[in-house]
């Protein structure tokens, strides 16, 4: 196990950013800024509980999409700091309320398009044989190659856009402090986290989830997950379309946004996950000049932790972000 972990562990690919890397960030982020945010946070007492309060939640996103989410906030604790959660690329989970510490806020945000399946989904103590069989019968929706040859109108950039966003809406909340934030991303998730962190003044730590969407040189080759198979789909269909596929997608690569951490981390992986590939994830773990920290589960794949790793990433945030 030990040579497997090296294996993994010795990965330190080279950044592949473009030479217009840096300004069509700068012009994406000037976009933004001239769409209002137009908040709009509804209670809804269905949802509440005795713990915590419940909002539906909207704002402007990129391209003025009405990004949507759920924002939990405890009864009990007067202007608690923020969780920001962002769930895996098809895979839209509001984790159950046992997971969750009842000093801090959280706020769930939707991936765009995901709208369809996030209200009928929760973290539950499903054994790993049903989730499997809920995988295999999960349709991937097809999201990834929208404009995938237009890097100004990819899915991707819009997620990521929308992510940071959500950090300047949760400001306009007058019973969050934003002060002091966290975000927890899993999947794809967490390379929107990398993201959002990385542009962002007011994130003070983020766990990264069996991060994806890194190293997209190798993970192409090699991860399973439905986002690489709906690109290499299409690449199959459009092979003169591949260098052109390659190039957009570095602007993506979390790997290309590692060097703006600066904030602690933790990186969660498991040795075999088929999803988020390890050797993708330490890669990225290896290009973070930052406080980090890494937990490996070497007999785990993309579920690695189980059912107690929210609370133990919680935990892990509290120490930060209390300070």
């Amino acid at each position: 196990m030990i040579n497997d972990f090296d294996r993994f562990f010795l990965h330190l690919p080279p950044l592949d950013k473009e030479n217009d890397f840096f300004s069509f960030w700068d012009n994406s982020f000037s976009m933004l800024k001239k769409i209002p945010i137009e908040p709009i946070i509804n209670l809804n007492d269905v949802k509440g509980t005795d713990k915590f309060h419940v909002y539906d939640t909207y704002f402007n996103g990129s391209g003025k999409y009405k990004v949507k989410g759920e924002l939990h906030i405890p009864v009990n604790t007067r202007k608690p700091k923020v969780i920001i959660y962002i769930h895996d690329y098809n895979s839209p989970v509001i984790p159950a309320e046992n997971h969750l510490d009842e000093e801090l806020a959280y706020f769930f945000i939707q991936l765009r398009g995901h709208e369809y399946i996030f209200n009928q989904t929760i973290l539950n103590n499903n054994t790993k044989n049903n989730n499997n069989k809920n995988k295999e019968e999960r349709k991937s929706p097809g999201f990834i190659i929208e404009n995938i040859l237009e890097k100004d109108d990819f899915y991707i950039k819009d997620i990521f856009l929308d992510v940071f966003r959500s950090i300047d809406f949760l400001r306009l909340v007058k019973e969050i402090d934003c002060g002091s934030m966290a975000i927890i991303g899993k999947g794809l998730g967490a390379a929107a986290a990398v993201f959002a962190s990385g542009y962002s003044d007011r994130i003070r730590t983020i766990v990264l989830d069996t991060p994806s969407f890194c190293y997209l040189d190798l993970s192409q080759n090699i991860s399973r997950s439905d986002a690489t198979n709906e690109i290499n789909s299409f690449l199959t269909d459009n092979r003169s379309k591949t260098k052109a596929v390659k190039s957009n997608l570095t602007y993506f690569d979390a790997i290309n946004h590692s060097d703006k951490i600066k904030i602690p981390i933790l990186v969660i992986v498991g040795l075999k996950d088929t999803l988020s590939p390890p050797e993708c994830v330490f890669a990225l773990f290896n290009h973070m000049q930052c406080e980090k920290t890494v937990e490996v589960y070497p007999e785990e794949d993309n579920s690695a932790g189980g059912n107690n790793q929210l609370k133990k990433s919680i935990e892990w945030i509290k120490q930060y972000i209390n300070n």
